[in-house]
């Protein structure tokens, strides 16, 4: 029979999150379903939920979903995720008993598939009850009810041979030719025959018989390496071997690297030429055999081989500072009392801290004991309005974050670990449009009568974020942040002194970074504080020793490393780099602001923009310079080239802004040609997220940069002689966020009231 995994992401009044939606199908996945039935739809395209389906496809997830209820044509007008072309989705349109296309529905001859029953249907509702309902969500659970069927007829037929089965036994319906790709509707009868005449896939009788691989990239979550695998002693019915990674249900998710042809030799490799994220779901690795007839399942309890995923990681922080609360004990030669520790930073990379004896000699001695990481977390923010925040810390340790008068389209996160509070003094916001969350609690509007506001936040990550929209603004907000858990003791009691002091080394299971290890001294029945960094080098420790197997100093690698540069202990009255003090005075300047527009483009209209962000640094005194037409037409020269896919003038930079006089933050909007295919603004949103991540390709943008302006006669007055940027995370704006702002843009200029703004996320359809 069939069983049903519901999986709820969307409210009672049918809005959600993307990132909650993504969550469910990875879920699904991984929990082995074979078909998605999705009655949801709404907002702009996202590189993040196709990849997810594309991941789900890999898997051999048939993905449902509704076309959408807006009557109009996708073709022209995307509806995602319906729109997405990947080879497991089908996207449904809605009919009325009559077979005619139902007067709410969306259609396209190119990206809507088939059609099935949805207007007037009786289905379940909340309570136990029955109701009569119409929409595209109705018709699409029709086409995942057929899909079931002929899996539980021909359970052995693969997941695009069930698609292809369903889109090639329509009937044909003249009132849906031109409307759908297949002309016609769903029709059981001729699926079940469709069905009955397909050959299933036919894999080898053959298994590998063994895999092996161990990790060696030192970031965590992040694998790389070489995976060795063991040929089946009888390949006769064998062309090739492929890798999945499997859940830890068991159940198949996406391929690794490459196939292997099956060559008669004993041991073959898989060389991975770039390190790979698993999902959250992975636990193991799965060699099967395949052939032109089909390829094994890969499954934790079938005759494949697995081997387990094991993450061989370092630590990217080490803790800040630690402390000896002094002797307790009055004998000689015994100590008693406790070692303080600041954690570090970010404990995302730790597992725990190691503290050994440091010996006269200055070598290691004896452990003494560990202290466990708890995922503490400093506030650190991300998105383009950050420097916009005024941040600060008191005496007392608070953190202070302020955002007075602000602008439109400002987007910031603060992540945070608890447990703490939040105590909100100021606020002061559009209601509605512009909003403060706090983990689950969303503050908007003007709360003046309502303060102080306290969020208490419970232990785990948890995020503050600010948004406002693009239209009315107020006199912003300033909350407290109060932060436990930022120092960790150990407690002491050794009979005999063994060396000067404590070594506090920060471990990521058995793997530490001695380069970040802190020294603290003591002394017998006196007290000493002091704390002072080690030098080290990264080490892993086999698991019946203390110490051993020294790998290369991590301080001493080369700029192009795989890993991000190890952070050195820091004086425990150290600010946070990230943070600046509050300053009213230091208030950002527009330098530059392109005219409003009064129409949308072709293009934009029927797929919408990205719209991104970068900051030069290093300008002197004169940051006006880059605000030339010229300087300009260079800046929107380097973005494109990093951009395959966008000439020169799809990029339009749109303002500049100074948060000092010796820095500019460049905002462009980028959109396709009218030609371009639907997914291309995905395309140029994955490419931007790759520049923000720094590295190689944030080296290849400050080269174009320094070419661009070089060409428009600007020099850098930096001493290698070429200009730096820091790339924001991009945004991806639809064709309906776009239409609405422009229409709140004329109702500012004819005086016209508040606009209504079409939501962008998911929506129940």
């Amino acid at each position: 029979g069939v069983r049903l995994m519901a999986l709820k992401f969307l409210t009672s009044t049918g809005s959600g999150r993307t990132s909650d939606a993504i969550r469910a199908i990875d879920y699904a996945v991984a929990h082995g379903a074979k078909i998605a039935s999705n009655s949801w739809g709404g907002g702009g395209s996202s590189s993040a939920l196709r990849v997810a389906i594309e991941h789900a496809e890999a898997a051999g997830m048939l993905f449902t979903a509704a076309a959408g209820n807006e009557a109009s044509n996708n073709d022209e007008v995307p509806s995602f995720p319906a729109n997405y072309d990947i080879a497991n989705v089908i996207s449904v349109a809605s009919t009325t008993s009559l077979g005619d296309l139902s007067g709410f529905s969306c259609y396209g001859s190119s990206t809507v598939h088939v059609a099935a029953p949805g207007s007037g249907i009786y289905s379940t509702v909340p309570h136990s009850k029955y109701a009569t309902l119409s929409g595209t969500s109705m018709a699409t659970p029709h086409v995942s009810g057929l899909a079931a069927l002929v899996w539980m007829y021909r359970p052995q037929l693969s997941m695009h041979q069930v698609k292809e089965i369903i889109i090639g036994s329509v009937r044909k319906v003249p009132a849906l030719k031109g409307k759908v790709i297949t002309g016609g509707l769903i029709n059981v009868k001729n699926a079940l025959e469709a069905a009955w005449a397909f050959e299933p896939p036919h894999p080898p009788a053959h298994a590998p018989q063994a895999i092996a691989f161990e990790d060696t990239d030192p970031q965590i979550g992040v694998y790389g390496g070489i995976i060795t695998i063991t040929a089946a002693a009888n390949e006769s019915d064998i062309e090739y071997y492929r890798v999945y990674m499997v859940s830890g249900a068991g159940f198949q998710l996406e391929a690794i690297g490459d196939l292997i042809p099956a060559t008669g030799e004993q041991e073959l490799t898989l060389e991975l030429n770039a390190s790979f994220v698993p999902s959250m779901y992975a636990r193991a690795l799965v060699a099967v055999s395949g052939r032109a007839l089909g390829e094994m399942p890969a499954q934790l309890k079938g005759i494949p081989p697995h081997a387990d995923l094991v993450d061989y990681g370092l630590p990217v922080y080490g803790p800040k500072a630690a402390s000896w609360s002094g002797d307790e004990d009055p004998l000689e030669g015994s100590v008693k009392g406790s070692i303080s520790v600041d954690r570090a930073k970010d404990e995302a990379s730790i597992t725990e801290y190691h503290v050994y004896w440091r010996m006269a000699n200055g070598t290691r001695g004896p452990k003494v004991g560990s202290i466990p990481g708890i995922g503490f977390l400093e506030p650190s923010c991300s998105g383009p309005s950050c420097a916009l925040i005024d941040t600060s810390k008191t005496v007392d340790g608070e953190y202070v974050f302020e955002r007075g008068a602000y602008g439109n389209n400002e987007q910031a996160t603060i992540a945070v670990s608890g447990p703490g509070r939040v105590e909100v003094s100021v606020f002061d916001t559009e209601d509605y449009y512009d909003t403060l969350t706090v983990g689950d609690v969303q503050l908007t509007g003007n709360l003046t009568d309502y303060l102080p506001r306290i969020v208490e936040l419970s232990k785990g990550h948890i995020d503050i974020e600010w948004s406002s929209d693009g239209s009315v603004t107020a006199n912003g907000w300033s909350f407290q942040f109060k932060q436990d858990g930022a120092t960790a003791e150990l407690d002491v009691d050794i009979s005999e002194i063994l060396g000067s002091g404590f070594e506090v080394v920060p471990a990521y299971g058995v793997n530490e970074l001695t380069s970040a290890a802190v020294f603290v001294e003591i002394s017998d029945s006196t007290t000493a504080t002091v704390s002072t960094t080690l030098p080290g080098d990264a080490r892993r420790l086999p698991a019946s020793e203390s110490s051993a197997g020294v790998v290369d100093d991590l301080a001493s690698q080369p700029d192009n490393a795989i890993f991000p540069p190890m952070a050195r202990a820091q004086s425990k009255s150290e600010v946070e780099p990230w943070l600046r003090h509050s300053s009213r005075s230091s208030e950002w300047r527009i330098l530059w602001m392109e005219p409003r527009a009064t129409h949308l483009s072709e293009a934009a209209t029927r797929q919408g923009r990205v719209r991104g962000s970068f900051t030069v640094s290093g300008l002197g005194e004169t940051p006006l310079t880059l605000t030339q037409p010229a300087a300009r037409s260079a800046l929107a020269r380097a973005v494109a080239a990093q951009l395959p896919s966008v000439e020169d003038n799809g990029v339009r930079v749109v303002r500049m802004v100074s948060p000092s006089v010796e820095s500019v933050q460049v905002e462009f909007e980028i959109e396709p040609e009218s030609a371009s295919p639907t997914l291309a603004l995905d395309r140029i949103e994955a490419q931007l997220l790759l520049l923000s991540t720094g590295q190689r390709a944030a080296a290849r943008f400050d080269a174009s940069l320094t070419a661009a302006l070089a060409a428009s006669g600007l020099a850098p007055s930096d001493e290698k002689g070429s200009w730096h940027a820091v790339v924001g995370a991009p945004q991806q704006l639809s064709s309906r966020m776009l239409a609405s702002t422009l229409a709140s843009t004329h109702d500012d200029q004819i005086g016209g009231g508040r606009r209504l703004r079409g939501s962008t996320q998911p929506q129940f359809v």
